[in-house]
């Protein structure tokens, strides 16, 4: 597998400005509740950070300037000495065409030569944006594999790719899937016609039949491989999440592999969560983080096209971690003018191509950090404006990242996620 890429270096956001505060008024004696005065006052917990105060037309400019960012990184990509280079698209592989890991940044197929080692997969890590770890400082950094949701034909290659790289320290070792994307939704622009998202790639309940992976040699005569349904369990109350525990045997290893596969089909295409669901993403971070043991496998996540809702998924969890961690207090002395969500952004898309695709997504990120803050340090961070619901980014002017502009408007080819 190719090394991580994630730099240390970070691309300069557009200057965050301080917010602009009133003073509160006075409180008198007689407003003081002794009982309750154990409590730190405002001015003994750290100050909301700019970043999390930025206005939306601020925010609009610092997504643009992603999208410039990777604009100038494909047009690098046609030069011969590059860092970006990029495939020509995989029709039978590839789900988008516009939608496919960087060459120097994607998970290789452990095939023999002269076989095709591509599969729609990239290593992801994110590099903390601060030494300030706190007590959650330690030696393992969160590590996922990212991809699109699998194809009738890649279901093979997905299942050869979770026995080989989600196996350490050892292939019996559990495996955590995050599946992002329900298998069919309606497309964008025609309700009644239904598009395929991720095909079925796994057995469902106990009535599935065994998946038997590699039947026409296509990674090679010597790999043979089953993945068996084991049990559905208990819903996780509050939540729509789906957890099944799968099995792995393949044929020649004496051990087999337990696979835990949580299903999340709420997260609407290029969409933000609706805020009631910001609870249960959140869960559903803890409860795969938990299920992953001590962090040494990667999480293998997927939408549809392995870039949108999986980004923001990958995006989140990594910012809260951060500020859990209070790598945001007192910022703005320490970092002035900086923003952790866009350097966050900024490396998560010079890893895998799109990450956190639309605005909307990346503006949720600002949302959800804006409330997970005031949550910890019980204190008001409100912010600029960034509706959700039904009202995308194209509507102030198509600023959404969608990929390439050419491509032809066939279900196979432009991403949706």
């Amino acid at each position: 597998m190719d090394s991580l890429r994630s730099s240390t270096k970070r691309a300069h956001s557009p200057a965050t400005p301080p917010p602009e505060r009133s003073s509160p008024p006075a409180a008198s004696p007689a407003d003081i509740d002794v009982e309750k005065s154990v409590e730190p006052v405002a001015s003994d917990l750290p100050k909301g950070p700019s970043f999390l105060h930025l206005t939306e037309a601020e925010t609009l400019v610092k997504y643009a300037e992603l999208i410039r960012l990777e604009t100038e990184r494909l047009i690098k990509g046609k030069e011969d000495d590059s860092r970006w280079p990029r495939f020509d698209p995989d029709p039978v592989r590839d789900r988008y065409s516009n939608i496919h890991p960087w060459v120097n940044n994607r998970i290789k197929l452990h095939v023999p030569e002269g076989f095709n080692d591509y599969i729609n997969a990239s290593p992801v890590v994110l590099t903390p944006t601060t030494a300030n770890e706190g007590e959650l400082n330690d030696d393992t950094l969160d590590k996922y594999i990212c991809m699109q949701g699998p194809k009738k034909r890649t279901v093979d290659h997905v299942w050869h790719m979770v026995w080989h790289e989600l196996a350490t320290p050892d292939k019996s070792s559990p495996a955590v899937v995050i599946m992002l994307s329900p298998t069919h939704s309606p497309t964008p622009d025609d309700p009644t016609k239904i598009m395929e998202k991720c095909f079925p790639y796994f057995p469902t309940d106990e009535d599935s039949p065994p998946l038997l992976i590699n039947e026409n040699n296509e990674l090679g005569e010597e790999f043979k491989a089953t993945v068996k349904f084991v049990s559905r369990e208990p819903d996780i109350p509050g939540t729509s999440i789906e957890t099944r525990r799968l099995v792995m045997t393949v044929k020649g290893e004496e051990e087999e592999k337990t696979i835990w596969h949580y299903l999340y089909p709420n997260w609407p295409d290029f969409g933000a969560l609706q805020e009631e669901n910001v609870d249960s993403i959140l869960a559903l971070m803890e409860i795969s983080k938990k299920a992953n043991g001590e962090g040494q496998n990667p999480r293998l996540i997927h939408c549809s096209a392995g870039v949108g809702r999986t980004g923001t998924f990958v995006a989140l969890e990594f910012l809260n971690r951060e500020l859990q961690a209070g790598a945001f207090e007192n910022w703005d002395e320490e970092h002035p003018g900086e923003d952790p969500i866009f350097q966050a952004v900024n490396q998560l898309r010079e890893q895998r191509r799109t990450m956190v695709q639309s605005y909307e997504q990346y503006a949720f990120l600002y949302e959800v950090l804006r409330k997970l803050w005031g949550e910890k340090y019980k204190l008001d961070c409100n912010g600029g404006s960034h509706e959700r619901g039904d009202r995308h980014v194209e509507k102030k002017g198509k600023i959404d990242d969608g990929g390439d502009e050419d491509e032809d408007e066939d279900e196979d080819e432009d991403e949706e996620d």
